[in-house]
């Protein structure tokens, strides 16, 4: 349960930056964008650019970043380095309680626009914002994912020793075995920020338990 919750929000929080209303120039990522999956109300964190210059010649592109703020207001943020041929640069720009909007997020959209020999591409992400203030979002994530893999081993154990024991509810045991694995993979998807497949693995894990409730009450 734990493991399906912070797969759920993961997943909820790219969802809702992909709609939330960030201008849309193009349909090509550059992969550059990469925020924290998690983050606390109380805590300063960083989202990064990184840029490459795969070009002949030093290029100057800019960098342009939108944040999330209450109410759909959003920051704009430019940078534009010099890059050698082949060299590359992480921009950073900070993230605080003030870019959350929706209650329990933060989204950002990174756009490198056009320059010698490199297209106009665009990243989006979403960040997850829990109200814990006792850790930062790394060391929350970091004990969420201990907790759920021990919870899931724990579990392992009793369903294989359960087993040596009774035959019976064979079809139960490897369903929660499966819904196991699946719920893992969607997490590992929501770290990811690929909310397409974290998705298809939800819904499969939301149909797998309602079968599994359904052989566990018959």
């Amino acid at each position: 349960m734990l493991a399906a919750l912070l797969a759920g929000g993961l997943i909820w929080s790219d969802i809702e930056a992909v709609f939330y209303g960030l201008p849309t120039l193009t349909n090509e990522r550059f992969g550059g964008l990469s925020c924290p999956p998690l983050m606390t109300r109380s805590e300063t964190a960083n989202l990064y650019v990184t840029v490459r210059n795969q070009t002949d010649r030093a290029i100057s592109p800019l960098i342009r970043v939108e944040i999330s703020g209450p109410a759909l207001m959003t920051s704009d943020r430019e940078k534009t380095p010099i890059l050698q041929p082949g060299e590359s640069t992480t921009l950073a720009w900070p993230l605080s309680s003030a870019n959350i909007d929706l209650g329990f997020f933060i989204f950002a959209k990174a756009f490198r626009y056009p320059e010698y020999r490199t297209s106009l591409a665009e990243d989006t992400c979403g960040i997850l914002v829990v109200n814990f203030p006792l850790l930062d979002g790394n060391a929350l994530l970091a004990l969420w994912l201990a907790i759920s893999i021990a919870g899931l081993l724990v579990g392992f154990g009793l369903l294989e020793k359960q087993a040596s024991i009774s035959s019976r509810n064979t079809a139960l045991r490897r369903g929660l075995r499966m819904a196991a694995i699946v719920t893992l993979v969607a997490v590992l998807f929501g770290l990811r920020g690929d909310w397409v497949l974290g998705l298809l693995m939800f819904v499969i894990l939301v149909l797998l338990m309602a079968v599994l409730l359904y052989f566990w009450l018959t």
